[in-house]
């Protein structure tokens, strides 16, 4: 994962905290923008949230096309969703990632367009899908009303989580600036693709999460939307200028968010504070 040579020793603006078995300790507090805001985004850590509510309250072996009779695909599950094996891709095609642009802005106020939901490649095969998230998302309104409100009833509020929104106020958010302008998140929490990164919370109230999904004995359904590549599980998130990351491997946890860096530095910073800290306790 490593970007740089040693991404701990990388300029810019970064937060990190780390769990070992004596608890949590600071890696790097706030600073800059960190230190006059307290809202992050948590980008696609949100998946985590939906799925874990999914699998909680939901028929996860059911065709989506119960819940949601509009959905091309009459084979996709709603574990399909959880799993990114819908067939779905990552946008709808008439969506497109932008780097100066916003693709979730013309989503905003308009429902999900359920007919685009269309697979790209065979059902069974791992395709990261914000469609697919979004469309789950759709269903747990279909369900509960609002998939925000059993969020927050499933997970947020058993994990003590009491900050977590889709719409911050703006002058609370942790933002990043270019030529001393700030750079406009995307408007995820606002859209019909909220379900697939809208959340903010306080850097506190993201370690909570971590601390709450990877309780010791937990059920699998805490983590069931996380990555797993041998002995590591981990969660990230990348938006327009923020990313974060919740990794744990080796008995340890590190949490990471950082602004305006390159892609997936946040997983760098992750990777090598793990890293590091195997090492020292390992030489004594």
């Amino acid at each position: 994962m490593g970007l740089v040579r040693n991404p701990l020793e990388s300029s810019g603006h970064w937060r990190a905290s780390l769990r070992a078995v004596d608890g949590w300790r600071t890696v790097r507090g706030p600073r800059g923008p960190y230190a006059t805001a307290s809202m992050l985004e948590w980008g696609s850590i949100t998946k985590g949230l939906v799925g874990t509510t999914a699998w909680l309250t939901l028929e996860v072996e059911r065709p989506v096309a119960r819940y949601l009779p509009g959905v091309p695909d009459a084979d996709m599950t709603v574990a399909d969703l959880v799993h990114h094996t819908s067939g779905l891709p990552r946008l709808p095609a008439t969506m497109h990632d932008r780097l100066f642009g916003d693709p979730y802005r013309e989503s905003v106020g308009v429902p999900l367009d359920l007919a685009a939901a269309v697979p790209a490649t065979p059902r069974g095969q791992f395709v990261y899908s914000n469609l697919g998230y979004a469309l789950l998302g759709a269903v747990l309104d279909e369900v509960h009303g609002d998939w925000f409100t059993a969020v927050r009833q499933h997970v947020l509020e058993p994990a003590g989580i009491s900050s977590a929104t889709l719409e911050p106020l703006p002058a609370d958010r942790v933002v990043a600036k270019l030529f001393g302008r700030t750079i406009q998140p995307w408007a995820l929490g606002e859209s019909s693709f909220a379900a697939a990164g809208g959340v903010w919370s306080t850097f506190d109230d993201l370690c909570r999460y971590a601390d709450w999904a990877l309780e010791p004995g937990a059920a699998h359904s805490r983590t069931v939307s996380w990555q797993r590549e041998g002995a590591s599980t981990w969660i990230n998130g990348e938006v327009r200028a923020a990313g974060a990351v919740i990794a744990n491997a080796a008995g340890l946890t590190a949490v990471v968010h950082t602004l305006a860096k390159a892609p997936h530095a946040a997983d760098a910073i992750a990777t090598a504070l793990i890293e590091q800290e195997v090492r020292s306790t390992r030489d004594g």
